[in-house]
């Protein structure tokens, strides 16, 4: 009897034996080493950046680049603004990126409903069909869209920078499909029953208990319109119609020896993706931890 009373105790005084606070500290320790070297790598090439945009052109070429500017000038600003249409590229951009992100949101909220809540003959096949779509990289069909694109006159036009991607993704669509299927049914057939069509299902019911999803679909949508580059690039070859990504390209392409020029068109084009993340980190960080959980 003795001996049976005593082994338990033995293993849970071995279990709540508490790590030493002398090695805690050393892997406390540790741990802030390795995150400082993972954030120096990163954030190392945006401090250069923008310390280098204030510079003139003969301080990044000299041997110590790397030092603060000793005459700090905005002339690399007035420059791009006045000679090379860079507020024409901003506005170009930010008409693009609003039209995608809400054509985006939209059609995909349409499409996500559908397959998630809809029945009809053939859903799960053709929604892994178009799912099957994001194993095919977009390089591939680049050169088929824009032969389509050429056919029908569109290239070199505003149509040809958001039509492409104006009607929703693969990506979006199944990550609100994920988000949507989490909602109870009972909620959504409660709304049938008092008469809600599917429209006033979705506008009255779905959209908002989807909120958080919806913001990260947003959010996406943003990012990728404001950095897309490959496609703006092939489809338009006019200066009026170039975004910031072309536009930055074109200064280290037309102008190599202007580095001054383009890290300054850098930070410009930077600054409203950090306000970004700044504004709806939180948002961002619990909208993909919900989608996660309910997949």
């Amino acid at each position: 009897m003795t001996t049976l009373t005593k082994a338990p105790a033995a293993r849970l005084a071995r279990t709540t034996t508490a790590t030493p606070p002398v090695t805690r500290g050393v892997r406390t320790f540790l741990y802030v080493i390795v995150l400082l070297a993972i954030a120096a790598i990163f954030i190392t090439p945006y401090l250069f950046s923008v310390m280098a945009a204030f510079k003139p052109l003969s301080e990044i070429q000299a041997d110590r680049a790397w030092d603060l500017p000793s005459h700090p000038t905005f002339d690399n600003f007035v420059t791009i603004f006045t000679q090379y249409k860079f507020g024409t590229f901003l506005l170009n951009t930010a008409g693009v990126t609003i039209i995608i992100t809400i054509g985006q949101v939209v059609f995909s909220l349409l499409g996500a409903y559908a397959f998630a809540r809809i029945q009809f003959p053939g859903r799960e096949a053709i929604f892994w069909g178009y799912l099957s779509m994001l194993m095919v990289p977009n390089v591939v069909t680049m050169i088929p869209l824009y032969v389509m694109m050429s056919k029908v006159g569109l290239t070199d036009t505003y149509w040809a920078l958001f039509l492409p991607y104006v009607f929703g993704t693969p990506y979006t669509i199944f990550l609100m499909r994920q988000y949507i299927q989490s909602i109870p049914s009972e909620v959504i057939e409660a709304a049938r029953l008092d008469g809600c069509s599917e429209l006033g299902v979705l506008r009255r019911v779905v959209v908002p208990m989807s909120r958080p999803i919806i913001m990260t679909a947003t959010i996406i949508a943003v990012i990728f319109s404001w950095n897309n580059f490959l496609w703006p690039l092939i489809s338009t070859s006019s200066n009026d119609l170039q975004v910031l990504s072309v536009g930055v390209a074109n200064f280290n392409s037309n102008f190599t020896s202007q580095w001054n020029l383009v890290l300054a068109g850098s930070l410009v084009a930077l600054i409203p993706m950090v306000i970004l993340f700044v504004l709806f980190q939180k948002h961002i960080v619990n909208s993909v931890n919900l989608s996660g959980a309910n997949r």
